[in-house]
């Protein structure tokens, strides 16, 4: 299990050292924080359309950061040779498979977090149809120029890696900055403001449905991870995005052909994951607190299929040609 940890961490830290994931973190974040200014063109529902275009913004932005992660760690390793260095030593198979994975879910898991963060902070400058909050909004930028000034600084007197310093960076500012606006918020409004479903969400409704762009996100993680096995970046990226696709739409057209509660529609939807079982943005709109048996249930549905998936994984990885470029 020692074995597993420490190369878990290394992965992880692979991971977040990639200038490209902090590239992509930071498009994510830049496309969130933009998002208040488009609300200025709806009727009041700025803060719908800001909830709707962040989620969908961090699920795709988690998409291609998960193969992003598994082709650095998995893919690359096993085409350059680093695999066999790890497979002279007392490390299994199953090791090497099980680090890796567990390394990338956590990278993915701050990506997440941060995306989550900026969501609910976006939401707080949202105010109202016709202004927004320009405090709130200096914060958010200079919260992405603090981490960057704090990485280049790292990088400048301790040689350490840029990308995962504004990562670490960025992972701490924002979650506080938005639970400090959100209470900030919620002292400074009237009882009346607070159940305006226009200009205020409560954290007990939005949080939940954050919550659940985690599980898809580890399982496009899982998933990515186990074709990376046998594929290179574009086969990965590509089979995922089918797969995105697909499980949109197909629990939809199963339900219609096969009909609602049978067998054959269970099946095709047990095929490929159902994405919109993580999807709240419905709920959001109604300011529905999404149930805590749901949550579970949903988190049992997530860790079943990633275990599947794992497994998987091990097979795919157990018969495949290792250091491909070095023969």
């Amino acid at each position: 299990m020692f074995t597993i940890f420490r190369l878990s961490m290394n992965a992880c830290r692979e991971c977040l050292r990639e200038p490209v994931y902090y590239l992509m973190l930071l498009a994510a974040l830049i496309m969130i924080g933009l998002f208040p200014y488009f609300s200025m063109f709806v009727f009041r529902q700025q803060i719908r359309l800001v909830c709707d275009s962040s989620m969908a913004t961090t699920m795709l932005f988690g998409l291609f950061a998960a193969v992003l992660c598994s082709a650095r760690t998995i893919s690359r390793e096993m085409k350059n040779g680093t695999v066999l260095l790890l497979m002279s030593k007392p490390v299994s198979r199953f090791a090497f498979v099980a680090s890796k994975i567990c390394g990338i879910l956590v990278s993915l898991t701050v990506f997440v977090l941060v995306c989550n963060a900026a969501t609910w902070l976006s939401v707080l400058v949202a105010v109202d149809q016709f202004k927004l909050s320009q405090p709130l909004i200096w914060c958010y930028f200079g919260a992405i120029c603090v981490a960057a000034l704090y990485g280049g600084v790292r990088n400048f007197i301790s040689q350490k890696s840029f990308s995962s310093n504004a990562v670490a960076a960025m992972a701490v500012l924002f979650p506080v900055i938005a639970a400090v606006s959100h209470v900030v918020r919620v002292r400074s409004l009237s009882d009346y403001l607070l159940t305006d479903k226009e200009t205020f969400m409560a954290a007990s409704v939005l949080i939940p449905a954050l919550c659940m762009l985690f599980f898809s996100v580890w399982i496009m993680g899982v998933i990515s991870s186990a074709l990376a096995t046998r594929m290179e970046i574009v086969g990965n990226l590509m089979v995922c995005l089918v797969l995105f696709l697909i499980g949109m739409i197909l629990h939809y057209f199963a339900a219609q052909v096969f009909g609602t509660d049978s067998v054959s529609a269970l099946l095709c939807t047990s095929l490929v994951p159902n994405w919109q079982l993580f999807w709240m943005a419905d709920a959001l709109a109604n300011r529905i607190r999404i149930p805590a048996s749901y949550l579970v249930w949903t988190a049992i549905y997530s860790f079943l299929y990633c275990a599947a998936w794992i497994g998987w994984a091990f097979f795919l990885f157990q018969d495949s040609e290792l250091a491909r470029d070095t023969r």
